[in-house]
């Protein structure tokens, strides 16, 4: 059987009197990438939120590790190890790197292996080493992204959730970006990726599911569902029939 470290069942959410997850369900395994791919307004960014304690007007259940955690704060959420890169980085410009860094990991036990997280995260991101003195609104988009991913790391996470890897990238960095994200997953971690890159995001996965006004309507490995003609015509641009 599967070793699945998130579960997410039945989920509903809402803001205010709008919804916008209706019954949704996904699995994600221990050591795996998944990928949540629709039109923008699916529903996917809200998934996250629910998923780390931002939307908490929810029902259904959602389980981490075997733990029922719908009921815990954002900081529990992050004590157990789920930690979400939000989209549009959200780092604070006049702090330095190493700054923006240390954040990531304010929590006690992280703050005690604080060391061994920076040199893991200067491992994966040398640019950051070069450049932790300075202050982080002077670094490129795919800089910025990267100490983004840097400060998640900081708080050693088990789930790491990004969302919109690629917004505002240059298909260079896009590239670049993707590789790192490839090399966190061999490192060990888990990785729920929200990607407006499509294309880009079935090929790295290795399980994706497709949302639509708030629920999932087809899911597969990232290979098949590349081949799928429906979501071609849906999402990249080629011939297809089922999902509009």
């Amino acid at each position: 059987m599967a070793n699945q470290l998130l579960e997410v069942t039945d989920l509903s959410a809402a803001y205010g009197d709008v919804r916008a997850l209706s019954g949704t369900s996904l699995s994600v395994e221990a050591g795996a990438i998944v990928a949540l791919v629709g039109a923008n307004g699916a529903g996917k960014s809200t998934l996250l939120r629910a998923i780390s304690g931002q939307l908490t007007r929810t029902s259904g259940s959602i389980t981490f590790a075997g733990i029922e955690i719908k009921k815990h704060t954002m900081k529990q959420r992050v004590e157990l190890g789920i930690v979400q890169v939000p989209e549009g980085r959200r780092l604070f410009p006049d702090l330095t790197i190493y700054e923006n860094l240390r954040l990531g990991a304010t929590l006690r036990e992280p703050r005690s292996h604080m060391r061994e997280s920076l040199e893991r995260v200067y491992g994966l991101f040398p640019v950051l080493r070069d450049r932790q003195n300075g202050k982080a609104g002077l670094l490129s988009g795919g800089e910025q992204q990267m100490l983004a991913i840097g400060r998640a790391l900081m708080a050693q996470p088990r789930l790491v959730m990004i969302d919109e890897a690629s917004l505002g990238l240059s298909p260079k960095l896009t590239r670049q970006i993707f590789e790192l994200i490839g090399v966190l997953n061999e490192q060990g971690t888990t990785v729920l990726l929200v990607e407006q890159n499509i294309h880009m995001a079935l090929k790295l996965c290795s399980k994706a599911y497709v949302i639509q006004n708030g629920r999932v309507i087809m899911s597969g490995s990232g290979e098949d569902l590349l081949a799928d003609a429906d979501v071609c015509k849906a999402y990249l641009g080629q011939r297809g029939s089922r999902i509009a």
